[in-house]
């Protein structure tokens, strides 16, 4: 067959397709775990609806993020 080039015609095209990660290139970490203060370490649970990011430490006052 004519036009099939090397390989045969068997598609070795290259994707990313079912890496797994969340919106925006994230881990996709889900509702549980918890958020962690950068500066000083402090950890608290991590509230369903609500960003770590969004939230500040009770210590020191840094936001939070996720570990």
């Amino acid at each position: 067959m004519s036009g099939m080039g090397r390989g045969g015609g068997r598609g070795q095209g290259i994707g990313r397709g079912g890496q797994g990660q969340g919106r925006m290139g994230g881990s996709g970490l889900g509702p549980g775990g918890e958020c962690r203060c950068p500066n000083c370490g402090y950890t608290m649970p991590h509230q369903v609806g609500v960003s770590c990011y969004q939230q500040t430490c009770p210590k020191c006052g840094s936001k939070m993020t996720r570990p």
